[in-house]
């Protein structure tokens, strides 16, 4: 459509005004022309209409929707535009205005016509994108992890990155305006309304970011930016969408904690900044709300910080701001304490045509209008919206959501996750597939992720208010998998998010099973304080797609977790106490891969009773969360002793792994009919076995009364691949009549068969032996491989030995060769015991 005469003069003027460098004397003349003679010719009405920013219902301009008949008396949202002469419309999900990019852009363009129609001004299209929990187009537009997240990473860079794709998205679909960064200082863990909206605790940290964050949204995206909520929403646990919080600082306090980051919006060249519903008796003692207040908004604002762009209220429809005035007095005193734009108002009409009569009866001077609607022309001229007020449909798919803008977000997210504890040493997680219940808040997105991994995972979404049969599914979900992984959503707040504490419960449950979990707070970190008995803790601060692509990356060992806390996370019983401090976050060496690796003689079946148990060793063994387990005197079809069950093939089954067996004996049925009887070792791998061969070695054949050393098979070699790396995993059940000889010509055949793998190769043996740890005949063994119980003295007390008869001793290994670092080895506790424990072994290794 042709442009009026006004629009056309500034044409020019627009394109170049809207960069700070290189403008013209004549371009910024006749920008300022175009500003005068558009306000110079504006009847009141019209003045008065560019005060307001408003939304309306509809996916598109001629969209007629009952809602807005009921609240303007028009019925599409074009009509709402022209009846009121908007400045601005805001766009939300619940307005149908965000259905996806092509439809926003329809709908700008539509909207923008309206408002030009009749020879008036461009719309200043807004809405809140400030990414990670809050945000209004959703994908593919791309999504970011949010603030304190980016406090995490500590980066200005990611800031304005994230600043800079955000805005040049929105822009692409007639966005103009960002309600964004947040410029509050969340010092008040249990604040509701801002939390992980900020970056963080620290006043230093959330200035760079912020500051970094406007020169992204403005500079680099061309879009109106919004510092908010001023003068400073962090210190409160009220929320102003409900109460009017009232914050307590001293004037020391607000200049050192609150002013700090909007002092530094400031001189970025922050565009607009949002006035916040809280009450601040230091600043006014009068009880005024903020927005209401003139000392704060054209005291401290306009004249301390000598901001002069554009001053726009939160939301009126909120309590904070009602409880004190009217809603036809509450536009007036925000005039008149120094606000330039009035968003959602209760009562549209009503509001209008208050400062239209207020006007029109001498209370509010035509010039203060005046002086506001010349702030707003020249944000839309600086933006470019009075030059070019609509957007290239064309252009749409090639700005949103592009894989370049995909992959910068990730590569922010993959900075964001922060490790707060890891005691029970389960991350990072090898990579053996494993079956894995997500469970929580949100879940699908990690499910689906860890799934992509090679894991089997089972998903169950509990939500933010988990019901008790959805925590005894979980549970009992739980007991199959092998690891249980639990999000969590502001799972402390439970005066409002969670009030029955379910959340809590849920964890709780799951954290009492003794099965191995990790908690995720996807959310505000101070949720894991609600959980000291949980050993292994995370914080993403989001549960965006990107955050939860990250989160898979940090547990399975593919990326180091490099997040840092951005605030403190207090203890529950001494707030002044720090649980995990400003700073704080766990890491590792990425280019190291773990593999956990178990030995057990399972004679007993897991118990004292001599009595083999099927479903009680395999919760022994489940018990132990080892990659790879050898296993010594392994009966299938052993007559009685082991019920005819061919035992591993069954514990494989059970725990979902792969199986190889070497028999050391194998003898003919006892009857017809009757499988066939063997004795020997076995292994079970989470890893695919590549090949599997029994090895002959030395031994004393117990089914000859008078036995001599003879080669006799059950040496059993599993060679795996994991990650690239050719692993060989021997197990060994080595003589138990105790003679030195023996176990010396033993030492010697293990000590050849490992020296024919390859050198780059890595190599485990798992075994038992009846000798003492220091026994002479050991140690070739000992010094051909590395003895992970040598790691396991400076945490255990020293090699464990249990007696299998006197006088000898038992040992059940774990040793390794060159190519391993041995992190850790220990005889875990058992609920019941047997002559033999099971050795524990964490290994890494690189590439």
């Amino acid at each position: 459509m042709e442009l009026t005469r006004r629009q056309t003069l500034g044409l020019a003027a627009a394109a170049v005004a809207g960069t700070t460098l290189g403008a013209t004397a004549p371009a910024e003349a006749a920008g300022s022309r175009w500003v005068r003679e558009t306000l110079r010719g504006m009847t009141l009405e019209q003045k008065v209409g560019q005060l307001f920013v408003c939304y309306a219902y509809g996916p598109t301009a001629t969209t007629a929707d009952p809602r807005n008949t009921d609240l303007y008396g028009v019925a599409t949202p074009a009509e709402v535009v022209r009846k009121y002469h908007l400045g601005g419309v805001i766009y939300f999900a619940w307005t149908d205005s965000v259905k996806d990019p092509q439809q926003i852009a329809r709908l700008s363009n539509g909207l923008q016509s309206a408002a030009l129609g009749t020879g008036g001004v461009p719309l200043q299209i807004s809405t809140d994108q400030e990414h990670g929990v809050v945000f209004r187009v959703g994908p593919p537009a791309t999504q970011f992890p949010g603030a304190m997240a980016l406090g995490a990473t500590r980066s200005t860079q990611y800031a304005r990155q994230a600043g800079g794709i955000g805005g040049r998205e929105l822009k692409a679909v007639g966005v103009t305006t960002d309600f964004a960064p947040v410029a509050d200082v969340n010092v008040n863990p249990l604040n509701p309304v801002i939390g992980v909206r900020s970056f963080s605790s620290d006043t230093r940290l959330v200035s760079d970011l912020t500051a970094a964050q406007v020169q992204g949204y403005q500079r680099d995206g061309r879009i109106v930016s919004t510092a908010k909520h001023f003068p400073g929403h962090g210190d409160t646990a009220t929320d102003s969408h409900t109460g009017i919080p009232v914050i307590n600082h001293t004037v020391q306090e607000w200049n050192a904690i609150d002013r700090p980051p909007f002092a530094a919006a400031i001189r970025a060249g922050i565009d607009s900044i949002m006035t916040a519903h809280i009450v601040v008796p230091a600043l006014d003692p009068s009880g005024d709300p903020a927005t209401l207040s003139r000392p704060i908004l054209t005291g401290i604002l306009r004249e301390q910080l000598r901001f002069d762009g554009v001053v726009i209220t939160d939301s009126l429809g909120m309590q904070g701001v009602r409880d004190k005035y009217g809603d036809a007095e509450i536009p007036l005193r925000a005039l008149e304490a120094g606000v330039d734009q009035l968003l959602m108002p209760v009562d549209l009409d009503l509001a209008y045509n208050s400062v239209l009569s207020a006007v029109r009866g001498g209370r509010i001077s035509e010039q203060r209008i005046d002086q506001s609607v010349e702030r707003v022309l020249k944000l839309k001229l600086k933006t470019g919206v009075a030059d070019r007020p609509y957007v290239d449909l064309a252009q749409v798919a090639k700005v949103v959501g592009t894989p370049a803008n995909y992959a910068v977000a990730q590569k922010i997210a993959d900075h964001t996750t922060t490790v707060l504890r890891n005691d029970a040493g389960l991350l990072p997680l090898s990579p053996a597939p494993r079956t894995i219940l997500v469970a929580g808040y949100t879940p699908a997105l990690l499910g689906t992720a860890l799934q992509s991994r090679g894991h089997t995972t089972v998903v169950k979404d509990t939500g933010a208010t988990p019901t008790d049969a959805k925590i005894t599914d979980a549970v009992a979900a739980s007991a199959a998998a092998d690891l249980t992984v639990v999000l969590t959503m502001k799972a402390w707040d439970t005066a409002v998010t969670d009030k029955l504490a379910k959340q809590q419960k849920l964890v709780n449950d799951l954290l009492a099973t003794g099965r191995p979990v990790i908690v995720v707070a996807v959310r505000d970190p101070y949720d894991v304080s609600r959980f000291p008995a949980a050993q292994t803790t995370l914080a993403t601060y989001s549960y965006a797609a990107v955050s939860m692509e990250a989160l898979a990356k940090v547990l399975t060992g593919e990326i180091a977790p490099t997040g840092k806390l951005p605030v403190d996370i207090p203890t529950v019983d001494d707030p002044a106490t720090a649980l995990h401090p400003f700073g704080h976050g766990l890491t590792w060496d990425a280019r190291e891969t773990r593999l956990t690796v178990a030995s057990y003689n399972i004679h007993t079946g897991a118990g004292e009773d001599n009595v083999f148990d099927l479903d009680r060793t395999a919760l022994a063994l489940k018990a132990l969360d080892a990659d790879v387990i050898g296993l010594q005197e392994v009966d299938v079809h052993w007559d009685a002793r082991s019920q005819w069950l061919d035992t591993l093939a069954l514990l494989a089954e059970k725990l979902g792994m792969h199986a190889g067996f070497a028999p050391i004996y194998d003898l003919d049925p006892p009857a017809a009919g009757q499988p066939r009887r063997q004795y020997g070792v076995g292994v079970l791998s989470r890893f695919p076995l590549v090949r599997t061969e029994n090895h002959p070695i030395t031994r004393l054949s117990t089914q000859d009364p008078n036995p001599v050393p003879a080669p006799a098979p059950g040496f059993l070699e599993a060679e795996l691949d994991v990650r690239g790396r050719r692993v060989h995993v021997y197990v060994t059940h080595l003589d138990y009549r105790a003679d030195p000889a023996v176990r010396r010509a033993q030492v010697d055949d293990t000590v050849k068969i490992l020296a024919r793998d390859r050198s780059k190769d890595l190599q485990i043996l798992t075994g038992d032996f009846n000798a003492e740890a220091n026994a002479p005949e050991l140690a070739k063994l000992w010094r051909r491989l590395t003895d992970s119980w040598s790691a396991a003295e400076s945490t255990t007390g020293g090699p464990s030995t249990y007696p299998a008869g006197v006088p000898v001793k038992r040992i059940d290994f774990v040793t390794v060769g060159r190519g391993f670092r041995v992190d850790h080895a220990a005889v875990p506790p058992e609920a019941e015991a047997s002559d033999h424990r099971p050795v524990v072994a964490g290994l890494y290794f690189r590439p």
